[in-house]
C-alpha cells in the first residue's frame, strides 16, 4: 500500500504514514483514535472508505468551512441531502440543526422509532432548532486535537458515529458536562489576566455588573398587590451569594473557585456542520448491498457512458484460420446488452447472452446463453455457459460454473460457484475442493 501511494505521480511531495492497529478485540473507530492519539499533534480529519462524493464536493471546501468559522467549532460534520427514498435504502435520520449559525444540535444515539426525547436545556440553547430527515451523515468529520485528549479521559466512548458525536452535541447545552470536560475540549487561557497582573502594582478592580431596573406596572405587581401577579425574579447564584459575604481570605478563595467553576460552565463548545445539496451532485455511501448497487448505477445517470456497440469480427489469417480482432470490447453480435448496463474494457461476451441493469468490470469472460440481471461483476470474473445471475455481487476472480443459478447472493474474492448449483440469499466466502 505504501508503494502504491508513493508511486503516484499526482502528489509527488505527499508523504503518508500508514499505521495499523492489532484488532485483538472488537474495537470501534473512537478506540482506534485513542490508540494512535500520541502520533497526532494537530487537528484531524476522519474519512470513511465507503463514501463516494461528486466531483465538485472537495475536501478543501470542508476544511475551509472549519477553519473560517469564527467560533472555533470542536467538530465539523459533513451532511448530504438524500436522494429518493427506497425500501432497502438508508433509514431516515432525525437531525437537529440551527441553520443560521450552522450548529449541529442533535444527532440520535440510536434509532428511537417515532419517539424523540429532548432536553429543555437544548431548547434554551437553540430555540430555533429545526429537525429534519432530509440529510444523512457522510461520516466525514473534522475534529480539533482536544477531542483526542477527551477520548483518553473517556474510555467508554468507543464509536465515533454512535457515541462520540452525539456526546459532543449534547455537551453543547449540558452544564454539568461542560464543567467536567470543558477545559479539556477548550482550555481556558489566562494570558490576559497575567498581562494585567504585571502591568501595575495596584490590584486590578473587579468588574461590577450593572442591572437595569424596570419599574413595575400594576399588572407586574407582587402577590400582595391588587394585580395578584408575582414579578419574575432570577434565583440567586452561588457567585452572587459569595459576593455578598464579608471580605476575608477564605471568602476570597471561595469567590475565585466559584469564578473558575462559572467560567467552565460558560465555555462555548460548538459542533458545526456543512451540507451538500442534491442539486450540486449526488453523494452516496456504499455501506450496504443496496447502496453499493446504487453507487454502481450512479455512474450511468449522467448519460456520459454509452454501452459498447463495437462488435468483433473474426479476421482471416494467411494460413486460413480465423482470430478475433483486437477490440477494446469483445462482444458477440448476438449478445443483448441493455442501455442501463455498463461493461468494462477487455471484457468478452459470447453469443445469446442477455445483460440487463448490471455493471460488468474489466477483463471478464461471459459464456453463451448467460442471463445477468441487476448484478455487479468486478474485474476478472468468469461466467460459464448457461448460468443465471439475478441481483448478485461477484468479487474479483469469481468463477461461476456451467448452468449455475444465483439470486441475491454475494461472493468473496476467488470463490467458485459449483456447476448446476442453486444459490439464494447466500454469502459465499470460500470454495471447498474435493480431496481427490
Amino acid at each position: 500500500m505504501s508503494h502504491f501511494v508513493y508511486s503516484s505521480a499526482e502528489f509527488p511531495a505527499l508523504r503518508i504514514n500508514i499505521q495499523t492497529i492489532d484488532d485483538e478485540e472488537s474495537m470501534g473507530t473512537a478506540d482506534v483514535l485513542r490508540e494512535i492519539s500520541s502520533s497526532i499533534q494537530s487537528d484531524l480529519i476522519v474519512l470513511p472508505c465507503d463514501f463516494i462524493p461528486p466531483p465538485n464536493l472537495t475536501l478543501s471546501s470542508l476544511l475551509d468551512a472549519h477553519r473560517m468559522d469564527a467560533d472555533g467549532p470542536i467538530l465539523t460534520s459533513l451532511l448530504y441531502e438524500r436522494g429518493e427514498t427506497t425500501k432497502d435504502g438508508p433509514a431516515p435520520l432525525l437531525i437537529g440543526l440551527e441553520e443560521k449559525s450552522r450548529t449541529l444540535i442533535h444527532i440520535p444515539v440510536e434509532e428511537s422509532g417515532d419517539d424523540v426525547n429532548l432536553r429543555m436545556s437544548m431548547l434554551w440553547k437553540a430555540p430555533s432548532v429545526r429537525f429534519t430527515t432530509r440529510y444523512l451523515e457522510a461520516h466525514v468529520y473534522v475534529f480539533r486535537r482536544a477531542v483526542l485528549d477527551l477520548l483518553v479521559e473517556r474510555t467508554d466512548l468507543s464509536s465515533i458515529k454512535e457515541e462520540l458525536v452525539p456526546w459532543l452535541c449534547r455537551t453543547q447545552y449540558r452544564i454539568g458536562a461542560k464543567r467536567k470536560y470543558g477545559t479539556i475540549l477548550k482550555p481556558i487561557g489566562n494570558t490576559q489576566a497575567l498581562a494585567v497582573e504585571h502591568s501595575t502594582v495596584q490590584p486590578a478592580a473587579k468588574p461590577t455588573r450593572h442591572y437595569a431596573k424596570k419599574k413595575l406596572d400594576a399588572g407586574d405587581a407582587g402577590a400582595d398587590s391588587p394585580g395578584g401577579l408575582q414579578s419574575p425574579k432570577s434565583p440567586p447564584t452561588a457567585m452572587s451569594i459569595a459576593s455578598s459575604l464579608p471580605t476575608s481570605p477564605r471568602i476570597s478563595g471561595l469567590q475565585k473557585l466559584l469564578e473558575h467553576e462559572e467560567n467552565k460552565a460558560n465555555i462555548d463548545i460548538r459542533c458545526a456542520f456543512v451540507v451538500h445539496k442534491l442539486e450540486n451532485g449526488t453523494a452516496i455511501r456504499a455501506n450496504t448491498v443496496k447502496t453499493y448497487f446504487d453507487a454502481n448505477r450512479l455512474c450511468l445517470r449522467d448519460g456520459s457512458y454509452q454501452p459498447p456497440r463495437e462488435q468483433y469480427q473474426p479476421q482471416q489469417t494467411t494460413s486460413g484460420s480465423t482470430q478475433p480482432a483486437e477490440r477494446e470490447h469483445w462482444i458477440d453480435p448476438k449478445a443483448q446488452i441493455s442501455s442501463d448496463s455498463m461493461v468494462g474494457p477487455s471484457t468478452k461476451i459470447a453469443e445469446r447472452t442477455s445483460i440487463k441493469k448490471s455493471v460488468i468490470g474489466s477483463h471478464c469472460v461471459i459464456g453463451r446463453n448467460v442471463r445477468i440481471s441487476g448484478c455487479v461483476l468486478m474485474d476478472h470474473v468468469v461466467v460459464k455457459d448457461g448460468a443465471k445471475l439475478d441481483g448478485c455481487i461477484l468479487s474479483r476472480h469469481t468463477v461461476v460454473e456451467e448452468k449455475c443459478s444465483a439470486k441475491e447472493s454475494e461472493t468473496a474474492t476467488g470463490v467458485i460457484l459449483a456447476a448446476g448449483g442453486d444459490y439464494k440469499n447466500e454469502r459465499v466466502e470460500q470454495f471447498e475442493y474435493d480431496e481427490d
